[in-house]
């Protein structure tokens, strides 16, 4: 055989075996099913892995625990047929959706395709950041650093009317948030060793005409610079927290009928721009309109999924999918 034939061979070889993909996770190697900590989600999630398997993908649910770098997981879980199969052998995966949440995977500087870059993880994991690059759509933002807690009575004396917000730059589920008056203040317990967001605080009461009434948040999730799915939650009474760890609650909204046209300015605007700018991420953006006038609250790369009866379920999970397939 001529090195003209050897060539093409080894590259018809290379180019037809089966993509690996992968889902990840932070638990640890241990468990024979992955995803049993998932609840009534469950199925949302299978049904996400069915849809990546026809497209003839090699398909795995994965832990960052067992990440080796150079796409390598040296301990890792196979889907096929609805079923996990425990795999102890290194396998190299080709492109990974990432569950893991913060920074902690991948590595700065690894070559793994992941769906959303390290400069788009970075972003959503730090609210400064955010309020650096897309400020103009938040409510008044000030850094209280965490070695610089006796600057706060300045930042707060900035800070328009009785109310205010403390959040950490790098928070989650509404854990380490303070929304209340200034004067009780005094006696919050910051996160050790975090930086802090002081905001204004946005009064949400009046809710959003033909959506909800009274306090929210809205959530618009963005994929492929379009607003697939979106859903507004409600604090539990008494509190402002509207984060379902929190105990607030969950409805699904019809983007296209009943969000505002302020709101979809924002989205269009916003989600254009990171289209270009960060390789098409997937991602969320959360939303509160005060007397008629919205605000972007912030930008989530770990997007809780829909539950099954959400009729945009089917609607996200191709969109996800297409987005994974358009970066192979």
């Amino acid at each position: 055989m001529n090195f003209l034939n050897s060539s093409k061979e080894n590259w018809v070889k290379m180019n037809s075996r089966k993509i690996k993909f992968g889902m990840c996770f932070s638990f640890d190697f241990l468990r024979e099913n992955p995803l049993e900590d998932i609840g009534e989600k469950l199925q949302v999630y299978l049904r996400f892995l069915d849809f990546c398997s026809k497209k003839d993908w090699e398909v795995y649910v994965l832990t960052r625990k067992t990440y080796k770098g150079n796409g390598i997981f040296t301990g890792s879980w196979k889907y096929e047929d609805q079923k996990f199969k425990k795999v102890i052998d290194p396998v190299r995966i080709d492109i990974v959706y990432d569950r893991t949440g913060g920074l902690k995977f991948p590595l700065e500087n690894d070559d793994l395709l992941v769906v959303n870059t390290r400069d788009f993880k970075t972003l959503c994991w730090d609210k400064w950041l955010q309020y650096k690059e897309v400020g103009k759509y938040m409510a008044k933002s000030y850094l209280l650093k965490k070695n610089e807690k006796e600057s706060l009575p300045d930042i707060l004396s900035q800070i328009k009317g009785e109310f205010v917000v403390l959040k950490p730059t790098n928070g989650l589920k509404g854990i380490g948030i303070y929304i209340g008056a200034k004067k009780g203040v005094q006696k919050f317990e910051f996160r050790k060793n975090t930086n802090y967001l002081v905001q204004e605080f946005i009064d949400t009461s009046s809710g959003i005409v033909g959506v909800v009434e009274g306090m929210h948040d809205l959530r618009v999730v963005i994929v492929n610079a379009k607003a697939v799915w979106s859903h507004v939650r409600t604090p539990p009474k008494g509190s402002f927290e509207a984060n379902v760890a929190q105990g607030g609650t969950i409805e699904e909204v019809d983007y296209e009928k009943s969000i505002p046209d302020s709101i979809k300015r924002m989205v269009k605007e916003i989600s254009k721009d990171f289209y270009k700018k960060y390789d098409n991420p997937v991602y969320s953006l959360d939303f509160g309109m005060s007397k008629a006038k919205p605000y972007l609250i912030e930008i989530n790369d770990t997007i809780g999924f829909p539950r099954w009866k959400m009729k945009k379920r089917d609607n996200f999970l191709t969109q996800l999918v297409e987005n994974i397939e358009s970066k192979l």
